[in-house]
């Protein structure tokens, strides 16, 4: 017996009322656009206002960079574990998941700035991408940097907290990077610039940050943008080939493509989590290089997961009530799928406390004063506004949904699950926002700019999803597995 044997060949025994397409007009697409450039035009002259408002425009937008990238990314995983487990019970729902993470291809383009923000000198987002000047003495530095060439916690926390920076460094520390040491050895900046003379600027860190400079191999404009090439390179090409795959399969039939779909699917599955792993390290932690977190990268897939779950959940439910999706689909359906949502939001909630407990339990300066400055402590000198919105995402994120999904009977009425994934959205916007604000200001800096580049990167991402959206059926009718999903029902 073969591996096909075990598939039902039932490609042609179920007659769906209608595959279903969509199709949308030119002025609801202009429309989206018009919007997306309103933002977008908005939040440049709104940032135009601001001290420093540049820095804090091109952090927003990394905000809904990533924002856009974890529901294509938390599709694709869900098209992935389908695949892997060789699920039947989806097949009717799986093609939006499929356009959905093909949409990744739109945010690869989105994140071209992203670039762009790491090669921008001394206004860059990253602090080892900020360049001092092409003078390689001490004297080039800004002066605000004088005071900090101590210990790196010192300068972590001082460029944070008013009360940290207030703390005063001795002279003779201070001092220990501008002069000779006693053997005669030139200060860690003339070191950098003898040795790196082919270089026409030196790096801010290599001036008076250690820990910094010892990362400069991975850490350094040219290298940081080979990498996101390469993650969105290998991204869109396996939501690529799923889709195609997928697609080919409704004009041939047959259970070839959905071996070859599973077979590829468990190396897939592991270049998956390594480049959504360290693509988190990259665009995320490290906007502080000092701090680090070995499961950073599973702390943002849970929210993949959330967001890909709930924006997929959502799009489902609207095609199902404007009847875009066949009358075949059941209300196990959305149950399951429901279920899946509620066990990763608890997922979540597992891995945020996990890393918060293991880094402050160990009490190192480099982790702790990341939690200190949003709002994780409550000594005194540390407090920040930023405490209130952990208090939010505790509760929105994860005691509120997880108490308010775990019911069956939630779970069966759509237009509640609609109004929950909306709200799951927001929470996991609000979740990046924590991450990756408190970069620009030890305070909530909430207003046009973040505004305004939600509004470019998510229409534009809108507009991609329709494109795509628009290229095949919105069921996979060729897929063998396609009557068992129609005649899926509960156990209990």
């Amino acid at each position: 017996m073969t591996e096909s044997d075990h598939l039902p060949h039932t490609e042609h025994e179920i007659h769906l009322d209608s595959p279903g397409y969509l199709s949308f007009s030119r002025q609801v697409i202009l429309g989206i656009l018009g919007t997306a450039l309103a933002g977008g035009i908005g939040a440049v002259l709104a940032a135009l206002l601001y001290t420093d408002g540049m820095r804090r425009l091109m952090l927003a937008y990394l905000v809904a960079l990533a924002f856009v990238l974890s529901i294509s990314l938390g599709s694709l995983f869900f098209i992935l574990i389908q695949h892997l487990t060789r699920a039947g019970w989806a097949v009717l729902i799986r093609r939006p998941a499929e356009v959905l993470a093909l949409n990744v291809i739109t945010v690869g383009v989105l994140a071209l700035p992203i670039i762009a923000f790491a090669f921008s000198g001394s206004v860059s987002i990253y602090p080892w991408a900020r360049v001092v000047g092409s003078d390689a003495t001490l004297d080039a530095l800004p002066t605000e940097h004088a005071r900090l060439r101590s210990d790196s916690f010192v300068h972590l926390v001082a460029s944070h907290t008013e009360a940290i920076a207030s703390i005063p460094i001795e002279e003779d520390r201070a001092n220990s990077h501008s002069t000779n040491s006693p053997d005669g050895e030139p200060p860690h900046a003339i070191r950098h610039a003898e040795t790196e003379d082919q270089h026409a600027h030196l790096y801010a860190h290599q001036t008076f940050d250690e820990l910094t400079a010892s990362k400069t191999a991975w850490l350094n404009p040219a290298f940081f943008s080979v990498r996101l090439v390469l993650y969105f390179g290998i991204w869109s090409a396996m939501a690529w080939f799923f889709f195609s795959t997928s697609r080919r399969q409704d004009e041939v039939g047959g259970t070839k493509d959905t071996l070859l779909m599973e077979q590829w699917s468990p190396p897939l599955a592991l270049a998956f989590a390594l480049t959504l792993t360290f693509a988190a390290f990259d665009l995320l932690m490290s906007l502080n290089p000092h701090w680090y977190s070995t499961i950073f990268g599973v702390y943002y897939f849970a929210g993949c997961a959330v967001g890909g779950f709930a924006s997929s959940l959502l799009v489902w439910l609207v095609l199902s009530r404007i009847g875009k999706m066949p009358a075949k689909l059941s209300e196990a359906h959305f149950r399951d799928l429901g279920r899946l949502l509620f066990a990763f939001i608890f997922f979540w909630g597992y891995i945020a406390f996990s890393q918060y407990m293991l880094l402050w339990y160990a009490n190192i300066p480099e982790t702790t004063s990341w939690w200190a400055v949003r709002g994780a402590s409550l000594a005194d000198g540390y407090r920040s506004s930023w405490g209130y919105v952990l208090v939010i995402l505790l509760f929105g994120h994860f005691i509120v949904p997880f108490l308010g999904i775990m019911s069956r009977h939630v779970k069966d009425h759509q237009r509640a699950m609609m109004g929950w994934s909306i709200f799951i959205l927001f929470m996991h916007y609000i979740d990046l926002y924590w991450l990756v604000m408190p970069e620009f200001r030890p305070w909530i800096a909430f207003g046009l700019p973040e505004i305004g580049s939600l509004m470019l990167v998510g229409g534009l991402y809108c507009i991609g999803a329709t494109y795509f959206a628009t290229q095949t059926a919105l069921v996979p009718v060729g897929d063998p597995r396609i009557a068992p999903s129609a005649a899926l029902k509960d156990m209990y």
